[in-house]
């Protein structure tokens, strides 16, 4: 009996060898389909397989930028001229009264962290030249919104205050605190320093006059984007909405009056998209020149404010 009892011993070892060591897919592959096998089924037929059918659309985004009042670049030149100034001078060329002497704060993590052991750090003030708004590479490379968030929380390590409630780590908090509206306008006013009116009124005049050739037939931009900048400028319009998701509802690339979409742009996109196109959009380097274009970029952006010509020009 011994005997048997070791053969069976010895023929069971070597069973579950081969089936470990070579047969283990396959036992898986087993256990798999006999647990799939005891769940529930769940029939989906006819109706019930469609999933979009009845449920509410999400809210719209809230807005980065206000639409109601717009923002408005002549309310902006009060509190430019009273607060800005300063600093950034009249004009906005960064050479205000108080712009010699302005220095950057000395709070880095460095001089946080010995300041736990009672250590203040005493080094050479470095010097912080304010913005200047005329200075149009600068000025074409900021997206509004991230001026929005410079003028609200402060730049670190530099002079340029926050104006919002609460200061960014490493920047100073200024006595006033504005409102997200009134940043808005100011915001605005300084970047009418960057473009001129006779910019704008020639951009206009491309935007809603000049027909370009754009292959098969010429059409005005307002013909497809709208005299408003809302997507809404007749037939093309009515073809690109049927065309483009976004365009009925009146969001997305090439529908000015979507401020969270433009208010995020660079107006370096914006000149690669009109000179180079997209999708249905045609490229028009060669059929404008590169200061019309930048022209048409600057004047698209009065979309989302209103524009009034800034102090000088």
């Amino acid at each position: 009996m011994r005997g048997v009892e070791s053969v069976a011993t010895s023929s069971m070892e070597i069973l579950l060898q081969r089936t470990l060591g070579f047969r283990v897919f396959p036992v898986i592959v087993a256990v798999v389909f006999v647990a799939a096998g005891c769940q529930p089924t769940v029939r989906v037929r006819g109706e019930a397989a469609t999933t979009g059918g009845g449920l509410p659309q999400a809210p719209p985004p809230t807005a980065l930028v206000p639409t109601s009042p717009r923002p408005s670049a002549a309310r902006g030149r009060e509190t430019f001229e009273k607060i800005c100034s300063v600093c950034h001078g009249a004009e906005g060329y960064g050479d205000g009264p108080a712009a010699a002497g302005l220095t950057s704060p000395r709070r880095n993590p460095m001089t946080d962290f010995f300041k736990l052991f009672g250590i203040t750090l005493k080094g050479e003030k470095l010097p912080s030249r304010p913005a200047n708004f005329h200075n149009q590479i600068a000025m074409r490379l900021n997206a509004p919104f991230v001026l929005f968030e410079t003028i609200r929380l402060g730049r670190p390590h530099t002079a340029m205050p926050a104006f919002g409630p609460k200061a960014a780590y490493g920047a100073n908090k200024w006595p006033v605190t504005l409102k997200d509206n009134e940043i808005w306008d100011v915001l605005f006013y300084a970047w009418a320093f960057s473009t001129t009116p006779q910019t704008i009124a020639l951009a206009r005049e491309i935007y809603t006059s000049r027909p370009i050739d754009i292959g098969a037939r010429t059409a005005t931009c307002a013909a497809c984007h709208g005299p408003d900048g809302d997507g809404k400028g007749g037939a093309l319009s009515d073809e690109m909405a049927a065309k483009v998701w976004g365009w009925a509802r009146e969001i997305g690339p090439g529908i000015f009056t979507d401020v969270n979409l433009l208010g995020q742009r660079k107006p370096s996109e914006l000149f690669q998209r009109i000179a180079d196109g997209r999708g249905p959009m045609p490229g028009y380097r060669g059929k404008l020149t590169a200061d019309e274009i930048w022209a048409l970029v600057d004047y698209v952006r009065t979309f989302m404010y209103d524009y009034t010509p800034a102090r000088g020009q």
